[in-house]
């Protein structure tokens, strides 16, 4: 599968590292220093390479605040078939954005971080993949994770809402 990742940040390049053994990926980021440390991927800041990639999947790895914006940048340049991904923690707007966007999509919230998670041993670690997505899209990130060792949930945007919020605020109620 031709995946591209928006967003070369730690999830971007994790993400550009974990598929690019099995499918070929193109990594975009504005910041052409974000990029320098990727291998076996494209590399690239020109949204016009990116068009002439031709993505099956693109996953958005940007920034919380600017994934609804990175979505925007991107669609003129991504073939109709192509299924939108996110894998943001929040997911306000994108229901709604989905729904108006006209691409098929499948949103995900992996419940790690490179920074403070293990990658070599995810095994204790967690998954959302949002019921409402499209099919495919789903059966391509249950086996992602799966090949992680992630524990995987399917969830409503609601329920999905609800149980990060939850989550995030049992550290401060104990």
């Amino acid at each position: 599968m031709k995946i591209l990742i928006m967003g070369a940040g730690k999830m971007g390049r994790f993400f550009a590292d974990t598929l690019s053994f099995h499918h070929e990926v193109c990594l975009f980021d504005t910041d052409p220093k974000q990029l320098r440390f990727v291998y076996n991927a494209i590399r690239t800041t020109d949204l016009e390479e990116v068009k002439a990639f031709e993505p099956e999947l693109m996953i958005n790895a940007v920034t919380i605040k600017y994934t609804i914006e990175a979505f925007q940048t991107v669609i003129p340049y991504l073939p109709k078939k192509c299924i939108l991904s996110d894998i943001a923690s929040v997911k306000t707007g994108l229901k709604d954005f989905y729904e108006y966007c006209g691409f098929r999509y499948v949103s995900t919230h992996p419940m790690f971080g490179p920074t403070f998670a293990s990658l070599s041993d995810l095994s204790t670690q967690s998954a959302i993949i949002i019921k409402e997505s499209d099919f495919l899209g789903k059966a391509f990130f249950k086996d992602v994770y799966s090949s992680l060792r992630l524990k995987i949930f399917e969830y409503t945007f609601e329920k999905h809402d609800q149980t990060t919020a939850y989550s995030l605020s049992i550290p401060f109620a104990s």
